[in-house]
């Protein structure tokens, strides 16, 4: 359901609109995505160039958003203040591609905030986003762990259904690459880039084990289900068909006694119906050589031996975890100091 934006304290000297970056560092944050009528057209841009009182608004409004601000303009011009970096559009979409944040700012909508992304990120990079676009998840530094919860903004699919309704536009080729790799309904950045190392093509560092499936809700039977005191379970990472589960185990420090008696209740149903079940830690996730070791015992349960075919894949798997999971580069660091620091964000 969209947010209801509600009056601002501040008021806008005029129209801005946050232009890929800036857009996506809004969109990690975003508890859900506004309503439909939030939205808005192209001719919205007219008269829309950033300058002084703009970027103070800004800096008000959106605390965590760092600066240089990457700004939308309607005409070709540099921008008169260091603090923002202007960006020519002129496209004929076929829909409203923007939408209202706060009062006179917006933000492109999550689908054209990734193809904006796609002209600048590196493809590991531009997974990563993808997966927090299309996440259950949001950056709150005041949570214990530094997330909530929410109703993904998008999906891959919505993402792919904007770039063939808008054909020509600039990004969409990188864009289209870039999806095949996205995930969508991850829970934390972590567990997107757990999925990412499982099952990313070996082209592109991961280790390719076919069929997983990423939160895929199952319905355990009687016997797991009074174990688990729940009708159905979510394994993060599962293939069912083999009976397989990887479950991502958060630092302890973040959890409740509650959710560490849940989660060992989960892993006793899913064993109970028969699921191997393989846990990995965040120090086990951070280590590449520990992750080879799961890859080869979830290959193992397949029934075959874990083969690295891909000619470059020590190239490409340095570069994925170069990438890692990390969005903090997003936010401003005064921000995100201002809540507790955790290795989920």
């Amino acid at each position: 359901m969209g947010k209801q934006l509600g009056p601002c304290r501040y008021t806008s000297p005029m129209r801005i609109f946050l232009y890929g970056i800036s857009s996506f560092s809004y969109w990690l944050t975003a508890e859900c995505r506004p309503n439909a009528h939030c939205g808005v057209g192209v001719s919205a841009l007219k008269s829309c160039v950033p300058h002084r009182k703009t970027v103070e608004y800004l800096e008000k409004v959106f605390p965590s958003i760092p600066q240089p601000y990457h700004v939308t303009v309607p005409v070709s011009s540099k921008s008169s203040v260091p603090q923002a970096i202007a960006h020519l559009l002129r496209f004929a979409f076929a829909e409203r591609p923007f939408v209202r944040i706060e009062n006179g700012v917006f933000a492109s909508c999550p689908e054209l905030c990734f193809v904006q992304l796609a002209l600048t990120l590196p493809f590991h990079e531009l997974v990563k986003a993808g997966d927090a676009l299309c996440g259950s998840f949001y950056i709150d530094p005041t949570a214990d762990n530094g997330l909530g919860s929410r109703v993904p903004l998008t999906s891959r699919k919505r993402i792919e259904a904007f770039v063939r309704r808008n054909v020509g536009l600039r990004g969409a080729k990188q864009a289209r690459r870039a999806l095949r790799s996205v995930v969508d309904n991850a829970a934390s950045p972590p567990e997107a880039f757990l999925w990412s190392v499982l099952s990313l093509s070996q082209r592109y560092g991961g280790y390719g084990i076919p069929d997983l499936e990423l939160n895929r809700r199952i319905r355990p039977s009687k016997r797991a289900r009074r174990i688990a005191r729940r009708e159905t379970l979510v394994p993060d990472v599962s293939h069912r068909e083999i009976r397989l589960v990887i479950e991502y185990d958060s630092n302890s420090e973040h959890l409740t006694p509650f959710q560490i008696a849940r989660d060992a209740s989960k892993r006793m149903a899913l064993e109970a119906d028969g699921y191997k079940v393989i846990s990995v830690t965040t120090r086990q996730l951070a280590d590449a050589r520990e992750m080879r070791n799961v890859a080869d015992q979830a290959s193992g349960h397949l029934g075959r031996r874990l083969q690295i075919k891909a000619k470059r894949f020590q190239d490409s798997h340095r570069v994925l975890y170069a990438t890692g999971w990390s969005l903090g580069r997003y936010h401003r660091r005064l921000w995100l100091e201002g809540g507790r620091a955790s290795d989920e964000m």
